[in-house]
């Protein structure tokens, strides 16, 4: 059996970074960059690390992860197209971070879900995309390294180890909350706390922190920050830098943004 990176439909054109039209396309903005030195070896480790995969017997998942490949996506690619009805593998996402993206017909984009490292959002997107159309576009936000995972191979081992399967239906689960509270925040909180919200979020689920103790840090532009939370990038501005005032952030240095008080966005998103 061949490795070979997905297909994608062929009608896909990516204008800016924020709406899809059908049209023609540059494959390069879709399909990510090969020739990874990884082996076998090192997606058999990746896949025994995470817990959805840990009672597939060793043997099982070691050829499931031969039949496995890494590829490396640049910032703005685009890994899978909402509405593709071609899907032969899933991805997890070892490093950097994807967004997902959902699309109306005039072209305007909702980030409902961010991937970090160890997510397998992508696996259980694919496999849901047997029976259906893909729901959701994934796109890099950053650079970021997936392993594409075959689709086919993966649902025949669920078929024989049903805990694997209960694990991955807890993490659809949270996804599906996160997906409910991010909807319902945009249909009825301020602007102000919908970005509070973000930066919270954000501080938790992406922080790097330095080792002298300086706050939180996530590296995430302001246009960012609005895509997920739903407004402009000038409203996005204007309110961050209301926060930088108030001392709740630092946003002195562009794509940076320093969280100085965690608790005080908590309590703005709390309060409402």
């Amino acid at each position: 059996m061949t490795n070979q990176i997905p297909s994608t439909i062929a009608n896909i054109t990516q204008l800016g970074m924020g709406s899809i039209f059908p049209n023609k396309f540059d494959s390069r903005s879709i399909i990510p960059r090969t020739g990874s030195p990884r082996s076998g070896s090192d997606a058999f480790r990746l896949l025994s690390s995470l817990v959805e995969f840990a009672n597939i017997p060793a043997d099982e998942l070691k050829e499931l992860a031969d039949l496995s490949r890494f590829a490396t996506l640049d910032p703005g690619q685009y890994i899978t197209i909402e509405g593709d009805e071609e899907h032969t593998h899933g991805f997890i996402v070892v490093s950097g971070c994807l967004s997902m993206i959902k699309s109306s017909v005039s072209g305007k984009e909702l980030i409902v879900e961010l991937l970090q490292a160890g997510d397998i959002f992508g696996v259980l997107l694919m496999l849901a995309a047997e029976k259906l159309p893909a729901q959701l576009s994934a796109r890099a936000l950053q650079t970021s390294e997936v392993l594409w995972v075959p689709i086919k191979r993966f649902a025949t081992l669920l078929k024989s180890h049903p805990i694997p399967f209960k694990e991955l239906v807890a993490h659809l689960l949270l996804s599906l909350q996160a997906s409910y509270r991010l909807a319902r925040g945009l249909a009825h909180d301020r602007v102000e706390v919908r970005i509070a919200a973000v930066l919270s979020s954000l501080a938790v689920k992406f922080p790097k922190l330095a080792p002298a103790g300086d706050p939180f840090t996530v590296y995430f532009t302001r246009q960012h920050i609005a895509d997920l939370s739903g407004t402009t990038p000038e409203t996005a501005i204007r309110v961050t830098r209301a926060m930088q005032r108030q001392g709740l952030i630092d946003i002195k240095r562009p794509g940076i943004i320093r969280i100085l008080n965690q608790r005080a966005l908590e309590e703005l998103v709390e309060a409402q």
